[in-house]
């Protein structure tokens, strides 16, 4: 069976806190694109873990670390092959991985009849990935704590184009280069991304596509980069906006959505 796994962007997206744990609370508005990778899921005699475009090892894929921590939680052995059709970017600050993970996790509990309950899942998924709580949920919302804390929230569904600069941005790396004094400093800025600022001065490529955007439209950084989205008013424009680029560079036309449709699907696939 195939089963979506859809990108999501930050409509705002602000730093609270370091804690002591090392890790940052965070005050975030996430909405779904209709857009993203593909996974399709099979019984196999052994779990097995492909991708396209990308090479991951085993080890480094989220979808098999999630998965080796619900054969764990369950005592089992989940006999799949999944196989997954990459179209999000790795660093590009739409949580391609963590996605992945929650569409393979919500489809394998339903294959496998493992009845987990979405509190579990959660619970195993979040030390993985701080945004996999938001994919599993499925619903576009107020994103707080470290991730793990979703309120519901419908925005807007605009045409978004998103652009992709030539690079790709360790989210590790850029929560390392928070400074206690820039959460002081940003403090009470609601509006906007915490990062933009330093992915702007340390990468060049993302600069100059943000430049060239900016030249027309209101530009937002998604994440911690490298991606950026604009909002047009239909594909024939955003397309013109590109043709006029200084240099080529990929973008893909989608729109906003406010519910995965990984949850329809699994509805309607019977698992």
């Amino acid at each position: 069976m195939i089963f979506s796994s859809p990108a999501k962007i930050n409509l705002s997206l602000k730093i609270i806190r370091r804690r002591s744990d090392g890790f940052h609370d965070i005050d975030s508005d996430f909405q779904f694109l209709n857009w993203g990778d593909k996974i399709e899921i099979s019984s196999s005699n052994k779990l097995s873990v492909s991708t396209t475009k990308i090479q991951l090892s085993q080890q480094e894929n989220l979808v098999t670390q999630a998965l080796k921590k619900i054969e764990s939680f369950c005592d089992t052995k989940l006999n799949y092959s999944v196989k997954i059709e990459k179209n999000i970017p790795l660093g590009s600050g739409l949580g391609g991985g963590s996605s992945n993970a929650a569409t393979v996790m919500l489809a394998v509990n339903s294959l496998a009849k493992l009845n987990l309950s979405l509190d579990v899942l959660v619970d195993l998924g979040k030390s993985l990935g701080s945004d996999i709580p938001f994919f599993l949920k499925g619903l576009s919302g107020r994103v707080s704590g470290i991730g793990e804390i979703i309120e519901p929230k419908e925005f807007p569904e605009n045409l978004v184009m998103i652009l992709f600069p030539e690079c790709s941005i360790s989210t590790k790396d850029a929560y390392d280069a928070v400074t206690l004094e820039e959460i002081s400093n940003k403090k009470g800025r609601l509006n906007g991304n915490f990062f933009e600022e330093w992915v702007l001065l340390n990468y060049p490529q993302v600069r100059e596509a943000f430049d060239f955007l900016s030249e027309n439209k209101e530009v937002n950084i998604s994440g911690t980069g490298s991606s950026m989205f604009i909002k047009i008013n239909s594909f024939e424009e955003g397309k013109e906006i590109m043709d006029n680029a200084p240099r080529k560079l990929a973008y893909v036309i989608t729109n906003t959505i406010n519910k995965s449709p990984l949850l329809n699907e699994l509805l309607n696939s019977g698992v």
